[in-house]
């Protein structure tokens, strides 16, 4: 008997340790749109670094310590600023005080455009500044000008026409920013060997 409660004990102690590990340290999640393709596809498994901004307290969206970001360019994984239940994925486009507009498919930060690049092979690159990144298409709706509010970021899909994000939703507040995506895990429907463990740009 004192045998069995001790093995349940230390399950018990491991599922803790997890939860709190998910809840703190790192996560996975399933992508199940294409608002972000071609940098993550429909059906990918994500990495989120839930520590790349600083170390939360378990459970809350308070921090222990803050490393300040996130910065322009990165891609990161935030509760649905609506009340959602269903965290979203997007690039950070745009941080506190910064202005962004939309003009004939072209990216304004600070009235500075955000050239895109069109390769040999035809893919579009997207400039965020001194960040580049791969485009999924041109939006060609214009947008703002708006000013981000202090404490929030301005997020877009790289899949701008199929993309719900800042321009629909809003401005996002950074206490709901769960972590930075780092890589591409799998797929979800089948093993693609090109995409395991493929970093995120």
């Amino acid at each position: 008997m004192a045998k069995r409660l001790g093995t349940a004990l230390k399950i018990v102690a491991l599922i803790f340790v997890l939860t709190l590990a998910r809840s703190t340290l790192a996560d996975q999640y399933h992508v199940p749109t294409g608002s972000m393709w071609p940098t993550i596809e429909p059906g990918d498994r994500i990495f989120v670094a839930k520590v790349a901004y600083g170390l939360r307290v378990p459970f809350t969206n308070m921090y222990l310590f803050d490393r300040g970001g996130p910065a322009p360019g990165d891609v990161v994984v935030f509760g649905d600023p609506r009340g959602g239940p269903i965290p979203l994925v997007k690039r950070v486009v745009a941080t506190e005080g910064q202005t962004v507009s939309v003009r004939s498919g072209i990216l304004y930060i600070d009235g500075n455009a955000q050239p895109i690049e069109r390769l040999d092979d035809g893919r579009l690159l997207e400039h965020l500044g001194s960040h580049a990144h791969e485009s999924g298409g041109r939006d060609f709706e214009d947008y703002g000008p708006v000013v981000v509010p202090a404490g929030h970021m301005f997020v877009m899909g790289d899949n701008r026409p199929a993309s719900l994000d800042s321009r629909m939703m809003g401005t996002v507040p950074r206490e709901l920013v769960r972590g930075q995506v780092l890589g591409v895990l799998f797929r979800g429907e089948s093993l693609d060997f090109d995409r395991v463990f493929q970093s995120i740009e």
